[in-house]
C-alpha cells in the first residue's frame, strides 16, 4: 500500500474532478443563498442548507477514499471523515425544518445547541491524533506535550472567560469542552508537522484549520439556537460551511515535491507560531479585562497560573534543549576540528613520506609545487624544482609524447591520463617512471595539473627478466621454443608470398647422452653451453638459434636462397661440432643429425614447418649419424601411414585381427616335435598380412605391447593345454612365447599365473623367451620377475643369444633354462666366406650350454648341411624352414593328424636324420622336407 505522502486523489481522475465540482457547487449555493436571503428568505435558507450539506458529505467521501490509499493511517482518515459528516447531519435537519413552511423548527431552536457537533468532536480529536502519530526521542515528545498542554490551558481560559451564553442548557456547556479538545488537537498536529513526514504539511494544516473553523461555527451557534434565532443564513452556520469546504480542500491537496529550504523555513514558522496563538488570545483577554476593570474569577486565575507554569516549563525545556544542542554542536565542532587536524597531519605525513612524487604544474608545464619525496626518488631539492619546466627532467625521446598529453589534459578538465617515461636522476642516470596526470585546471584552488609519479625501474627490470625467462633458454641464453615459434611465424607472415625464403633446421646432438650419463649433468650442461657458442658462430646476425630442450637445437634462416643458406649452415655446424670439446681435461667429439625444412608454396604454417624439420631430422638420425636431410613430401606420407597404422593397431585386438602362428621345435637327434614357438601375425583388413617387424616396435612405443602380450600368453596357454596330448610319455609339450621389455614388470607373474589357472596348462610346458639385451638393461627387476615365474614352474629361454651382451656372470645370475642360438650364427656354419669363425662360435655356445646345464635351440635351420653340422656338435633342438614354416594352430593339429586318427600314443617324427626319407604310415614315422610339410 503506498504511503499517504504519495497519494493523489484520483491522480487527476474523475473522482478528483467530481469532488472539486461538489465543493464548488456547495460554495456557490451557500454564497447565493446568503445573498438571496434578503429578498427570498425561504429560498436563501434552502440554498445555504444544501450547500452546507453537500460540502460536509463531499469532504467525508474524500476522506474515505483517502483512507483506502493509506493502510497505515486509515483509521485516522476515516475518523476525520466521520467528523465532517456527523457535524453536517444536525445542521442539515435543522436547515430543512427552517426552510419548510408550517413545520416547527425543533432542532433550530434547541437550548443545548448543535448536538451533532458534540457527537463529531471525539472523532475529530481521534483523527488528528492518529494522523500525526510519529515516533521520536523523549525530548521531542516532551516539547510536543508541553505545546499541547499550553494550547489546552489557553483555550480553556478563553472558554471559561467567555462563559456560557444566556439561555444555553447545561449540556450546551460541553460544546466549550469539545472546542478546547479539538483546538488543542489541531494546534498540536500543526506544531508536530514542522518537518517533512508521512502526511503532507498542507493537508494537515487545512485539516486543523477546517476543524477549528467548524468548531468556532458551533460555538457561535449556541446563543441563536438557544434563543430560536438560528437560520441557515446565520453567520455561525456560514462559518461551519466554510470549515467543511476547507476540509474538502485538504482532501484535494496534492503531494508537493520535496520542499526546498525556503518552504521548510516557512513551515517551521507556522508550526512554531501556531501554539502561540491561543496564548496571545489569552493575553488580549487579560488586557481587555484590565482596561474594562473587570475582575477575574478564581477559576480563571487558576487557569492563568497553570498556563504560566506551563509556559515557564516550556521555556526551561527550550533552554535546556538549546543548551544541549549547543553543547552537542560544540562537541561535534571540536571533534571535527581535531579530526581535520589529524587528517591534515596524516595527509602531510603521507605526502612527505610517500614513495610517489606529487607535482603540481601550471597549464604551461612549470612546476608550482613539489613534494619532498622527489629527494628520495630523484635526488633533487623540491624547492629548487619549483619554477622549472617539468619536461626538462624527462628523457628527450619522451618529451614530445609527454607534451602532447599535457596539452590534451589542459584542454579537457577533470580528465586523467597515464604515461610512462624516463626521468633523469640527480646522479646522472635515468629512472623509469609511471605518471598519472589529473587535470584540475578548472579548480579555483589548483588551476593546474596534478602529476602523481612513481618509480617503476625495478618493476621494468623484473618485466625484462621475466621476458627473457619466458623467451630464452636459461642455460645457454639462446631463444627458447616459444620465441623460436614466434620468429618463424613472423617470418612466414612477412614472406608468405615468396616461397623458398624461410628455412628451419632441427639439430639433435649425436653422442651427447653418453657424455651426460658418464660425466654427469653438470658437465653435460657445460657442454650444451659450448655447443650454443659454436652454433652462434655458424649463423648470420639475421638468423635465429634456439634450444628446444635437452640436446635439441633449431636454427631459423630467412632471406633469398634460404635453402642454400640452410645447407651451408648445416655444413658449418657439422664442421664446428667435429672439433673436439675439452671437458674436465678430456676431449669429447660430437656430431649432429640435422633436418632441413624450407617453405615450398608459401602456405605452410608454423606447426607444419617445424614438423617437417623434425621429420627430416629423425630421418637423418635413423639413416646415418652426423648428417643432414632435406625434408621431402614422402616423409610426411610415411608419418601419416605410421599414425594410421598405430590407430589400426589399437583396434586390432578387439577386432580379432591378431593371430598366433606356431613354428615347431624339433629334437635334432630323434626328429620328433617337442614343442612350438608362438609368432604373432596381423591380418589387416585392407593391407593384408603384416609381419611382426612392422608393428611390434610401434606396439612397444605406444604401450600396446602389454595388452597384446597378455593376450598372446593366454592364447598360448589355451592352445598349449590342448596340445599336451602330443607330449611324450612323462614329458610336456612346450609352447614358447616372446616377452618384450615393456612386459617384464611385476604384473607379468600374475598374468601368467592367471592364464595357467584358467586354461589348465602345466606350468612346465610354458617357455618365456626374453632377449639378453632386456636382461642386461633391467637386470634387478628382470631377476625378480623371472625368479617369481620359475617359482611356479615356468621355463625361461634367452632368445637370439650371442647378439647382445653375452656374459657368464649374468648367465649365472639369471634363472635361465634354455639358450637359443641366433639365426645369423647358424648361417655362418655353411658360409664359406666366414671361414671357421661361425662354426667355432656356435660350438662355443653349445659347450657353454652343456657346462651350465642349459638346453640349446638353434634357430633358422634351412639346409641339411646346417642340420648335420649342428647334430655333429651335439645341439639339442632346432627350428627352421628345413622342418616347417610357422603354422596356424590348425596346422599343428594337421601335423599330428595321422597319429590322432590311428590313436597311437607315440610322438610324430618330422625329420629322419639317418636316411632323409619319408616313412610309411604303418611305421609311424613321417618326415617334413625342407620348407614344406609332408604327411
Amino acid at each position: 500500500m503506498p504511503p499517504a505522502d504519495n497519494f493523489e486523489v484520483g491522480r487527476g481522475g474523475r473522482f478528483e474532478h467530481a469532488l472539486l465540482g461538489a465543493l464548488a457547487a456547495a460554495l456557490g449555493a451557500a454564497a447565493t443563498g446568503a445573498g438571496l436571503g434578503f429578498v427570498a428568505p425561504v429560498l436563501g435558507n434552502a440554498l445555504v442548507g444544501a450547500g452546507g450539506t453537500v460540502a460536509g458529505v463531499a469532504a467525508g467521501a474524500g476522506f474515505v477514499v483517502r483512507a483506502r490509499a493509506d493502510a497505515v493511517r486509515r483509521f485516522g482518515w476515516l475518523a476525520v471523515g466521520v467528523f465532517a459528516v456527523a457535524g453536517t447531519a444536525w445542521s442539515t435537519v435543522a436547515a430543512v425544518q427552517v426552510a419548510v413552511p408550517g413545520r416547527a423548527p425543533v432542532l433550530a431552536a434547541h437550548p443545548n445547541g448543535d448536538l451533532g457537533a458534540l457527537v463529531a468532536a471525539p472523532f475529530g480529536v481521534l483523527g488528528l491524533l492518529v494522523l500525526t502519530r510519529r515516533d521520536g526521542n523523549r525530548q521531542s515528545r516532551l516539547l510536543a506535550g508541553l505545546d499541547a498542554a499550553i494550547a489546552a490551558c489557553a483555550l480553556a481560559t478563553l472558554a471559561y472567560g467567555v462563559g456560557r451564553p444566556a439561555g444555553v442548557g447545561a449540556v450546551g456547556t460541553l460544546h466549550a469542552i469539545a472546542a478546547v479538545l479539538l483546538g488543542t488537537a489541531a494546534i498540536a498536529a500543526i506544531a508536530r508537522c514542522r518537518l517533512e513526514g508521512d502526511i503532507p504539511f498542507l493537508a494537515l494544516f487545512l485539516i486543523g484549520a477546517g476543524v477549528i473553523v467548524c468548531e468556532l461555527g458551533d460555538l457561535f451557534s449556541l446563543r441563536p439556537l438557544a434563543l430560536g434565532e438560528w437560520s441557515p443564513r446565520h453567520p455561525s452556520y456560514l462559518l461551519a460551511v466554510a470549515g467543511r469546504l476547507v476540509l474538502g480542500l485538504a482532501v484535494l491537496s496534492r503531494t508537493a515535491e520535496r520542499a526546498d529550504l525556503v518552504q521548510l523555513r516557512r513551515r517551521e514558522y507556522i508550526a512554531v507560531l501556531t501554539p502561540v496563538l491561543p496564548v496571545l488570545a489569552v493575553g488580549s483577554l487579560l488586557i481587555a479585562a484590565a482596561v474594562m476593570r473587570v475582575s477575574l474569577r478564581p477559576a480563571t486565575l487558576i487557569l492563568l497560573g497553570v498556563l504560566g507554569i506551563l509556559l515557564l516549563l516550556a521555556w526551561l525545556a527550550a533552554r535546556l534543549d538549546q543548551l544541549l544542542l549547543s553543547r552537542t554542536l560544540e562537541h561535534r565542532v571540536v571533534e571535527r576540528t581535531l579530526a581535520l587536524r589529524t587528517h591534515a597531519k596524516w595527509f602531510r605525513s603521507l605526502v612527505q613520506n610517500s614513495s610517489d612524487i606529487i607535482t603540481i604544474v601550471d597549464p604551461s608545464g612549470v612546476i608550482r609545487y613539489q613534494t619532498p619525496s622527489a629527494t628520495r626518488v630523484l635526488g633533487y631539492d623540491p624547492n629548487a624544482m619549483v619554477g622549472q619546466r617539468f619536461v626538462s627532467l624527462v628523457a628527450p625521446a619522451d618529451v614530445h609524447r609527454l607534451e602532447a598529453i599535457l596539452l590534451d589534459a589542459v584542454l579537457r578538465p577533470r580528465s586523467t591520463h597515464t604515461i610512462e617515461f624516463a626521468m633523469r636522476h640527480a646522479a646522472g642516470h635515468w629512472r623509469e617512471t609511471e605518471t598519472v596526470i589529473t587535470s584540475l585546471v578548472d579548480d579555483h584552488d589548483i588551476r593546474g595539473l596534478v602529476l602523481n609519479t612513481r618509480d617503476v625501474s625495478e618493476r621494468k627490470e623484473l618485466e625484462r627478466q621475466l621476458t627473457r625467462q619466458a623467451f630464452s633458454d636459461p642455460l645457454t641464453g639462446l631463444a627458447n621454443r616459444a620465441l623460436f615459434a614466434n620468429r618463424v611465424e613472423h617470418a612466414l607472415s612477412e614472406r608468405s608470398r615468396q616461397p623458398g625464403e624461410v628455412a628451419v633446421l632441427f639439430l639433435d646432438l649425436d653422442g651427447f647422452k653418453g657424455v651426460n650419463d658418464a660425466q654427469g649433468h653438470a658437465v653435460g650442461d657445460h657442454l650444451l653451453t659450448l655447443v650454443a657458442d659454436r652454433l652462434r658462430r655458424c649463423v648470420r646476425p639475421s638468423d635465429t638459434v634456439a634450444r628446444l630442450g635437452g640436446d635439441e637445437f633449431a636454427i631459423l634462416v630467412v632471406g633469398p636462397q634460404a635453402e642454400a643458406h640452410g645447407v651451408d649452415v648445416a655444413e658449418r655446424v657439422q664442421r664446428a661440432l667435429a672439433e673436439p670439446f675439452l671437458l674436465s681435461g678430456r676431449e669429447v667429439t660430437l656430431a649432429a643429425s640435422i633436418g632441413i625444412a624450407v617453405t615450398d608454396d608459401g602456405t605452410e604454417t608454423v606447426d607444419q614447418l617445424l614438423r617437417n624439420a623434425d621429420l627430416a631430422m629423425y630421418r637423418a638420425k635413423s639413416s646415418r649419424k652426423g648428417t643432414y636431410v632435406r625434408f621431402r613430401t614422402e616423409m610426411h606420407d610415411a608419418l601419416l601411414a605410421r599414425v594410421q597404422t598405430e590407430t589400426d593397431l589399437r583396434h586390432a585386438l578387439s577386432r580379432r585381427e591378431l593371430v598366433l602362428h606356431y613354428q615347431p621345435t624339433v629334437n635334432l637327434r630323434t626328429g620328433q616335435v617337442v614343442g612350438v614357438e608362438a609368432l604373432i601375425r596381423w591380418y589387416h583388413p585392407t593391407r593384408g598380412l603384416i609381419q611382426p617387424m612392422d608393428f611390434i616396435g610401434m606396439a612397444e612405443e605406444t604401450g600396446l605391447v602389454e595388452s597384446i602380450g597378455a593376450w598372446a600368453i593366454r592364447e598360448c596357454c589355451r592352445q598349449g593345454a590342448r596340445w599336451q596330448r602330443y607330449a611324450q610319455p612323462g614329458g610336456v609339450f612346450h609352447v614358447a612365447v616372446n616377452v618384450s621389455g615393456r612386459q617384464l614388470h611385476p604384473r607379468l607373474p600374475d598374468i601368467v599365473r592367471t592364464a595357467l589357472t584358467e586354461t589348465g596348462m602345466p606350468p612346465g610346458a610354458l617357455v618365456i623367451e626374453v632377449t639378453e639385451n632386456i636382461l642386461v638393461k633391467r637386470s634387478e627387476e628382470a631377476i625378480a620377475v623371472l625368479r617369481q615365474l620359475k617359482s611356479f614352474g615356468v621355463r625361461v629361454a634367452i632368445d637370439d643369444f650371442g647378439t647382445g651382451y653375452s656374459s657368464l656372470s649374468y648367465l649365472a645370475r639369471f634363472p635361465v633354462d634354455v639358450l637359443k642360438i641366433d639365426k645369423s650364427f647358424v648361417e655362418q656354419i655353411t658360409d664359406r666366406n666366414s671361414g671357421t669363425e661361425g662354426t667355432e662360435l656356435v660350438r662355443t655356445i653349445l659347450h657353454l650350454g652343456r657346462a651350465l646345464r642349459l638346453g640349446t635351440v638353434a634357430e633358422g635351420i634351412e639346409t641339411r648341411e646346417q642340420y648335420a653340422a649342428l647334430l655333429a656338435m651335439s645341439c639339442d633342438y632346432g627350428q627352421g624352414y628345413l622342418f616347417s614354416r610357422p603354422l596356424p594352430a590348425e596346422g599343428i593339429d594337421t601335423l599330428f593328424g595321422g597319429t590322432l586318427v590311428a590313436g597311437l600314443p607315440e610322438q610324430r617324427v618330422v625329420y629322419d636324420a639317418t636316411t632323409h626319407l619319408s616313412a610309411s604310415r604303418e611305421t609311424g614315422r613321417w618326415s617334413v622336407g625342407p620348407a614344406r610339410l609332408r604327411a
